[in-house]
């Protein structure tokens, strides 16, 4: 074990330091050891730091081979969104000292200043020295050298070559690992090709490949290569919608990588964590981490981007602009495995602006990579095919058959890769297909909602499940964006779930729907407290059931103090409802904390094919309600007139605008007290 191999170089180096024969070079093969001991052990600082004394070492001795040596050890792990300056200056010293001969620590040096050169503004350089590695490594016949540059050179090109180039790089290093007996060389042939099948969404590929990495992680037992696992397995679980998955691998992936991978391990934390809040409807616990790795992250615009999407995903435009005007523009952004998140985050943004003048250049960078899933970071994560940031942008641009064709082609590859990307590009289409609002688009566009919502309500993703709901109701004339009572919460929960009422319909066709709340449940939350606001709210919702019991009614969903229940009868309706009432009174009186129930009621048809009376009699009803006071019972004019001949007593009509459907509207008081 790499541990105990760091406890025995230990103890030599002690001995080592008594012994007066100790010479500098015994002193450099020792220390050497050590240090790459401790790097296998996942602990990087130790290692860099007696990694830093053998380099001093082969200074003072003059020797250029273990020189090179020191300065390939000192330069190991990677540095997502830093400069290493020093390993830079390191590594350089050493090539300079080995001069031009092509040898394999020439090659490894190469290849490791590949690395430290990736965020250090010159990608040309980059890619040259990269290539060199490989030149170098080949003419000097180090397959195990060549190994690891034709790796550097596969992460230098960030993605950008074909998918056949990837293959066949990743094939080649199969073939060295399996001559040299390389461990990691087999890691990394298979966790290319695993790159090469996720960036063409071929998801068995990807699974195969991930099957491979796994005992090959295990043999190797080094932390910076175990890290992979549940990182990759967090990947897939976020890509199939698996949160409850995705929400215990995310932090063993950080609890693996912390140590050997460090501020990269903490940023791939970030990258999974993001879009894991954002399906839970939790976005907005991700501004702070977001902005602070803004701050530590300087030299990563998709940290930038991700803040200004968060801030449009909150409806905080302004906030959005101020961002989006800090991020670099589309043509300057660094082409390395950071660049396709930077333009699908852009491109999400320039979505949301309506910004046409960025939206023409961001189309044209993109186009090349069309039907390429967008991979994030050493494949932390991935937000679906590019023909849907295309789909976007070309809906900006109002390019409509453009962007149907980019569209239809993201859901193509998303049916097999991933349906929560699946779901969204459904509502992205949908939405471009009202914009364009040709013959025919409403209906395309109705369809597509429904697809969307149907993956929502199966994967739990709650944004999804909003935005859809939202846009599908306003398409049908009603407005869901002022939401915010309990009433509001059960009536969209039921909205996406639709649940079957025939068993609830009264001969004529119709159910009628009641809501309720307690009027002020959240002042009387923060006064009472927590336990004792439970009581209160257990008491009530005993009081609610138990009048939906004596008449006949059926707990459609209840949410906190919110209630919809569904009635045959709507007389029976009205006696429930009226039975409420008298009960809260009586209890009311007979306590400190009263509480103030409001009820409305409507009926309608719910079952009929063709168009959503579903949608609309339920937004009526908690409508209806939401117009009550505590006390109060309103029902519509359709009720009214069902119980026509009845012994209610009704108070004076009100004419009133519900929010979210057009025209005024009668509403009916029932005085209950005497019924």
């Amino acid at each position: 074990a790499w541990e105990d191999a760091a406890t025995s170089y230990e103890r030599a180096t002690q001995a080592l330091e008594l012994d007066p024969a100790m010479n500098d070079t015994m002193r450099f093969d020792v220390l050497f050891g050590l240090a790459s001991a401790l790097h296998g052990a996942g602990e990087p600082t130790r290692a860099k730091d007696t990694f830093r004394q053998t380099v001093d070492i082969a200074r003072a001795l003059g020797d250029a081979e273990r020189l090179g040596q020191g300065a390939y050890g000192f330069s190991l792990g990677l540095e997502t969104g830093q400069i290493d300056r020093e390993s830079i200056d390191v590594l350089t010293g050493a090539l300079a000292a080995l001069g031009e001969a092509d040898t394999g620590t020439r090659a490894r040096l190469l290849t490791r200043l590949t690395s430290k050169l990736q965020f250090a503004g010159d990608p040309e350089r980059t890619l040259r020295v990269g290539q060199e590695a490989v030149e170098v490594a080949r003419r000097a016949g180090d397959l195990e050298a060549l190994g690891e540059a034709m790796n550097s050179n596969f992460l230098g090109r960030g993605g950008f070559s074909s998918t056949e180039e990837r293959l066949a790089s990743a094939e080649e290093v199969l073939r060295i690992a399996e001559v040299t007996g390389s461990l990691e060389g087999r890691f990394w042939g298979h966790w290319q090709r695993l790159g090469a099948f996720l960036g063409i969404g071929d998801v068995a590929g990807v699974d195969v490949e991930l099957a491979a990495l796994r005992p090959v992680a295990e043999e190797y037992r080094q932390p910076f290569y175990l890290y992979f696992i549940p990182l990759l397995d967090a990947m897939r679980a976020l890509g199939d919608g698996r949160w409850s998955d995705a929400e215990k691998l995310i932090p063993q992936a950080l609890a693996i990588g912390q140590g050997p991978h460090g501020l990269t391990a903490f940023g791939m934390f970030g990258a999974q964590l993001f879009p894991l809040r954002r399906e839970q409807g939790r976005l907005s616990e991700m501004e702070l981490p977001t902005r602070q790795y803004v701050d530590q992250f300087p030299l990563l615009p998709a940290w930038r981007t991700a803040l200004a999407f968060l801030y449009c995903e909150e409806g905080r435009l302004d906030d959005a602009r101020t961002e989006y005007e800090l991020c670099p523009e589309p043509a300057a952004v660094l082409r390395d495995w950071n660049w396709p998140i930077t333009m699908a985050l852009l491109a999400q943004v320039c979505w949301h602006l309506r910004d046409e003048s960025r939206a023409h250049e961001l189309y044209n960078l993109l186009l090349p990579y069309a039907n390429r899933n967008v991979i994030v970071g050493a494949m932390a994560n991935f937000y679906g095919s590019t023909s849907r940031y295309l789909g976007l942008l070309a809906t900006v641009l109002e390019r409509w058959d453009e962007a149907e064709g980019h569209f239809n082609d993201a859901v193509e590859m998303h049916r097999r890769l991933s349906p929560p990307w699946l779901g969204w590009t459904h509502y992205d289409a949908a939405e471009m297909l009202l914009r364009r609002d040709r013959a025919g688009d409403r209906e395309k566009a109705l369809s597509r909602l429904s697809q969307a919502l149907d993956i929502a309500e199966r994967l739990e993703m709650k944004a999804l499940l909003e935005r859809s709901l939202a846009l599908k109701m306003k398409v049908q004339g009603v407005d869901l964006t002022n939401i915010g009572s309990s009433i509001d919460t059960v009536a969209k929960e039921v909205l996406a779930v639709q649940p079957d009422l025939k068993s609830h319909v009264a001969p004529d066709g119709t159910v009628t729907i009641m809501f309720s709340d307690i009027e002020g449940s959240t002042s009387m939350a923060d006064r009472l407290g927590d336990s004792r606001f439970m009581e209160v709210l257990r008491e009530h919702n005993a009081i609610i059931r138990d009048q939906i019991k004596a008449h006949a009614g059926f707990e459609v969903k209840s949410e906190g103090d919110g209630f919809m229940v569904a009635f045959q009868s709507a007389r029976k309706a009205l006696a429930c409802a009226s039975a409420i009432q008298k009960a809260l009174g009586e209890r009311n009186g007979m306590v400190d904390e009263p509480v103030r129930v409001r009820i409305g009621l409507h009926a309608g048809e719910v079952i009929k094919e063709g168009e959503d009376f579903f949608g609309r009699n339920v937004i009526m009803a908690a409508r209806v309600a939401s117009q009550a006071h505590g006390g109060e019972i309103l029902a519509s004019s359709v009720l009214k007139a069902l119980v026509e001949g009845s012994d209610v007593s009704w108070g004076e009509r009100r004419t009133v605008e519900l929010k979210g459907l057009s025209g005024d509207h009668e509403i009916w008081p029932v005085d209950w007290s005497g019924s």
